[in-house]
């Protein structure tokens, strides 16, 4: 998904500083513009969180896994 979506990003000539600065774009650049349905940035948000639990803190599950690769599937196959 963070590839993808650093794609979008450079695909409107921006690069992002970290994740959340790429969260932040994305919202703008492309659901405020109705380009990107808003659910699919919030599965971003999502996964980034689930994400930093599993670096961060430990905190990693087999279902939220499951959760990732179902949401990346649909992130990957959107049309813009």
């Amino acid at each position: 998904m963070y590839h993808g979506a650093r794609a979008l990003l450079f695909s409107r000539s921006y690069r992002e500083k970290s994740h959340y600065c790429l969260y932040v774009a994305l919202r703008e650049l492309f659901v405020d513009e109705g380009k990107l349905d808003s659910s699919l940035i919030d599965t971003f948000g999502i996964a980034m969180r689930l994400r930093e639990n599993a670096d961060y803190r430990s905190d990693f599950s087999k279902e939220g896994a499951a959760l990732l690769v179902e949401s990346a599937e649909g992130f990957l196959t959107m049309d813009t």
